[in-house]
């Protein structure tokens, strides 16, 4: 039985424990081509995604609903380590930046008088730390940190794992895209990686390039998933 991780939807980083911050992921192209995997024998997948995140229907899917990045890594490592996982397609946007600290204009001004060095001042920045942040408070600044790289792990855990690493921009060339791509699969050991733009999906144009290899354009979702599916298996 061949054993496949997929990640899916978006992560959702805190701020405090009401409010987040996501992105508007849908996680559609992960649940197609989990659907696509499904029409092949002897399947099992792990889908981790976020809640809102849509999902496959089936008893060969374990559905594992995650929040933030650091709740993926936890997830993620625990399974490669424990599983032999025979394909890894890591379609989920991940949050580049999580919540490091949330304070005020007032508070950062207090610290810059009271110390000479900026330094000094910016270490000392006296913070929000409510569990509900108050809807009072004026002048918010959330400053942010660089979450975990997901996809950089997963090789160093899993090296015979077959990876696919997806990337995402937006408005710029082919070739751009392209190159992009190709820094990722390399940098990350993927063995296929997807590039897509953000302005041809929201024109409802999904172009994606499949880069392994070779380079090839592929258009739609439903093609997109398909052609994924029959590169990994055949």
């Amino acid at each position: 039985m061949k054993k496949i991780i997929i990640t899916a939807g978006g992560t959702s980083e805190k701020i405090d424990n009401v409010r987040r911050i996501t992105n508007s992921s849908t996680g559609k192209l992960g649940m197609m081509i989990a659907n696509e995997l499904l029409k092949e024998k002897d399947i099992m997948i792990y889908y981790i995604c976020s809640k809102q995140s849509l999902k496959p229907q089936n008893k060969q899917v374990k559905i594992i609903e995650i929040n933030g990045t650091i709740d993926l890594k936890n997830t993620i490592e625990k399974i490669l380590l424990n599983e032999k996982i025979d394909y890894f397609i890591h379609s989920m946007a991940v949050s580049d930046y999580m919540t490091d600290y949330v304070t005020n204009l007032n508070k950062i001004k207090e610290s810059i008088l009271k110390y000479s060095n900026i330094d000094t001042a910016l270490s000392n920045i006296e913070t929000i730390n409510d569990n509900k942040i108050s809807s009072n408070e004026d002048n918010l600044v959330i400053v942010l940190k660089p979450t975990y790289k997901i996809i950089s792990i997963i090789k160093d855990i899993s090296p015979e794992t077959y990876l696919v690493g997806f990337k995402l921009l937006d408005n710029v060339s082919k070739d751009e895209l392209i190159k992009v791509g190709k820094l990722l699969k390399e940098k990350n050991k993927c063995d296929l990686v997807i590039a897509n733009d953000l302005s041809n999906i929201r024109k409802g144009n999904h172009i994606a390039y499949i880069i392994d290899n070779n380079i090839e354009q592929i258009s739609g979702k439903e093609n997109i998933a398909k052609k994924l599916v029959r590169k990994m298996l055949y």
